[in-house]
């Protein structure tokens, strides 16, 4: 009896499997057939799919408690309902598609109101379904599991459902009249006005009195529909009602006379032969029934030459009769109508004629293939060409969509084809179409994520149509930083060369002042020595004797700084070289950190971090002068303060390195860092970082010599700088400085 009582509560869903079953042969035939026109295609699988996935979802809504809860069965409802109120719709474009040109205007403005229609059904099953308002529960009759409707489902099932249907049938009552395709329309609306009160019936009121009879009636009435449109459309597509009107001009030009007759008898085309044989003109005969004019026939069935008689012309002829059949459906007939008085050379005529026509079209068939492969030729070339532009290139319309993109703006924008910006026009776009002829050229810069900038130059062009109206316009950028580089790189020359020519003036012009300023100190040191010899050798003396060897040593360091100027100017490499000796780090850290203290800011720090035995091979007045200028530059970078630490410690390079601004060999070296916690430098900055009279302080502030003359005393001891910098974060230089000749030669021993 268990079992029993399953099989008939699986029943329902049984019946929507087999319904499946039913349909998958039909949406494969529609999928797989090419004598579906598109529209006509797309629409019937439109309904198929909706068909299918409905059954499939009431399929799995029978499936036991065990495998599908009530809570997913309910969604499982929802979903549904989902399905079955757009089928209302689905059937409106299938019955329109069939109509084809017959239809009147008017239903093609329903149509577009219908497509808002199902928008609407949608978000109202799927608003009331998950509120709990679509269903008011689910519970379990003899026949399966089923939803029982609330006022709202039923309201759906009206508005959404039946409501779309029932403008198809109407549709369908009138085209019986107007097309030869009397039988598929009568079927159509027989069909529907069927299943609507049936199946609204079964489902809405009857359920609404407590009366279930069997709950997948509407999987029947929708399956009845569905079979009925899609044996209507396959039959449309394969028989063709509507006549090419090449075809036409061929068939009105023959000596036989041909008729199309409906599936009543009713002459739904004629030829000029056959109007003359009737003695009656086309629209005369248009829908008037054959037995009006052949008495005769007053059965139609297939015949061959059968002798008659007409009623409105002594004429004798022949008539053959055959039936126009498709998928078992009776379209109409085709008669041809031989007037016996004529010669019998009338069928070499027609296959001539027919023999010409197949010739012309097999040649304008030829003549399109031909044009495609051309079309096909120059799209694959003006894609190359869009594509491999080095310039951005993409197109609008007048609405301001896309049009047109070619990869390299696409890499950069992403695909906006279609699209319509919140702004659709540029100002230079909207220069460019209403200035028809006029290309609008604009140069802009930019910066990159790294602070880099970049120029760009943007074209816009207007587009035409063959009337020569501005129908859009085409945009371009093309990056031109390469360009500018160049020319800020070629100015920075000409200024540095200028800038080098004054150098050389001011260096030969300090060089006398070094000169004359030498002999005014010999004069002073030897007044100073005067002085001290005819000084008297008391205590009370001794606080003058002291400042008088202080003014001895101020002097000579001015004599050793004046020598070392002249020498430098006239570039005495030679003895500047044989200066080189052995030196302490930590103690020339010490000197420049009193130096810098003098004009320290209270909120930046100097710290010194090295042990006393880092000793360096090389001249110590310029390793001084390289941590000096170093120093400076750092403690300028600081303006919110920080700290500027000098570090030294020993290091080996055991491969080469190769930096941006040198390379550096194998080897023991001192590693020597000059860090701040400052702003940091951008990537054009650090590009000319070493570049003489380069600065980015202002006007007056500074010549951008101090890091120049740090890189030249560098290569000239024979070490090596690097520097690693962020934005934000801080700089620090890198020294790998020659390590003291003592101790070298130690370590290699």
């Amino acid at each position: 009896m268990e079992a029993f009582e399953f099989s008939m509560h699986f029943l329902h869903g049984f019946v929507a499997l087999i319904t499946c079953v039913a349909l998958l042969p039909m949406i494969l035939t529609t999928l797989l057939s090419n004598t579906f026109a598109k529209q006509l295609q797309k629409n019937l699988i439109y309904l198929l799919i909706l068909n299918i996935v409905w059954n499939v979802l009431a399929f799995v809504e029978q499936l036991p408690r065990v495998y599908v809860s009530d809570d997913v069965r309910y969604v499982i409802y929802i979903v549904g309902s989902i399905c079955w109120v757009q089928y209302g719709y689905a059937v409106y474009r299938v019955v329109v598609g069939i109509a084809g040109e017959n239809i009147k205007p008017g239903w093609k403005i329903v149509g577009k109101f219908l497509t808002v229609w199902d928008i609407i059904a949608v978000l109202f099953c799927l608003i009331t379904g998950f509120t709990g308002h679509f269903y008011t529960g689910i519970i379990s009759t003899w026949y399966g599991f089923t939803a029982t409707n609330s006022p709202l489902a039923n309201i759906a099932i009206l508005l959404f459902l039946i409501f779309p249907m029932f403008l198809s049938a109407i549709v369908a009552y009138q085209l019986m009249k107007q097309t030869n395709a009397e039988k598929i329309f009568r079927s159509i609306f027989v069909a529907q006005t069927t299943s609507i009160i049936a199946g609204f019936t079964m489902d809405a009121i009857l359920p609404a009195m407590g009366l279930f009879i069997y709950g997948e009636s509407a999987s029947i009435f929708l399956f009845l529909i569905t079979f009925v449109l899609y044996r209507g459309t396959a039959a449309l597509a394969q028989t063709g009602l509507d006549m090419p009107k090449s075809l036409k001009s061929v068939i009105q030009e023959l000596e036989e006379g041909v008729l199309i007759l409906n599936s009543n008898g009713r002459i739904e085309f004629s030829n000029h032969a056959v109007n003359a044989m009737f003695g009656v003109g086309e629209k005369g005969l248009f829908q008037k029934p054959i037995t009006q004019f052949i008495p005769d026939l007053s059965v139609l069935t297939p015949m061959s030459n059968v002798p008659i008689y007409l009623k409105n012309n002594s004429v004798s002829a022949a008539i053959s009769i055959t039936p126009l059949l498709s998928h078992g459906i009776l379209f109409g007939y085709k008669a041809v109508l031989r007037d016996l008085r004529k010669n019998d050379d009338v069928q070499m005529r027609f296959s001539r004629l027919q023999a010409e026509f197949n010739d012309e079209r097999d040649a304008i068939r030829l003549r399109i293939v031909n044009l495609q492969k051309l079309y096909l030729q120059q799209q694959i070339f003006l894609n190359s060409l869009l594509n491999n532009l080095p310039s951005r290139l993409w197109a609008k319309n007048l609405t301001g969509a896309y049009t047109q993109q070619n990869k390299k703006d696409i890499a950069i924008r992403g695909n906006l084809k279609s699209h319509i910006e919140e702004q659709p026009f540029t100002e230079q776009e909207l220069q460019a179409m209403e200035s028809p002829g006029r290309i609008v050229v604009k140069n802009e810069t930019i910066l990159d994520e790294n602070g880099k900038k970049h120029w760009e130059k943007h074209t816009a062009i207007p587009l035409y149509d063959e009337a020569l109206r501005v129908k859009g316009v085409l945009g371009l950028i093309e990056d031109t930083t390469d360009f500018h580089t160049l020319e800020e790189e070629r100015n920075l020359l000409r200024e540095n060369l200028v800038k080098a020519s004054t150098f050389e003036d001011m260096s030969n012009v300090a060089g006398g002042l070094a000169h004359d300023f030498n002999n005014l100190l010999a004069g002073i040191i030897g007044y100073r020595d005067l002085a001290e010899a005819t000084l008297p050798k008391s205590e009370d003396c001794a606080r003058t004797q002291k400042y008088l060897d202080n003014m001895q040593k101020s002097l000579t360091n001015a004599t050793e700084l004046v020598r070392r100027t002249y020498d430098q100017l006239k570039e005495r490499q030679g003895d500047h070289a044989s200066k080189a000796s052995n030196f302490s780090v930590g103690l020339v850290f010490d000197e420049v950190r009193n130096a810098l203290s003098a004009t320290l800011p209270s909120n930046i720090q100097i710290i010194k971090n090295t042990s006393d035995d880092m000793i360096a091979y090389g001249n110590q007045t310029d390793f001084h002068r390289i941590m000096l200028n170093m120093g400076k530059n750092a403690i300028l970078a600081m303006k919110s303060g920080g700290t500027l630490t000098y570090s030294c410690r020993k290091t080996e390079v055991k491969e080469k390195i190769v930096t941006q601004f040198s390379t550096i060999p194998p080897g023991k070296y001192l590693y020597i860092t000059i860090k701040d916690t400052g702003a940091g430098m951008t990537p054009d900055v650090v590009k000319h970082i070493f570049t003489p009279y380069f600065t980015t302080r202002a006007p007056g502030q500074g010549m951008g010599i101090g890091l120049s003359v740090a890189m030249r005393l560098t290569k000239d001891a024979g070490a090596h700088l690097n520097l690693e910098t962020t934005i934000g974060k801080g700089t620090k230089f890198i020294l790998y400085w020659p390590i003291a000749k003592k101790l070298e030669d130690e370590i290699n021993a």
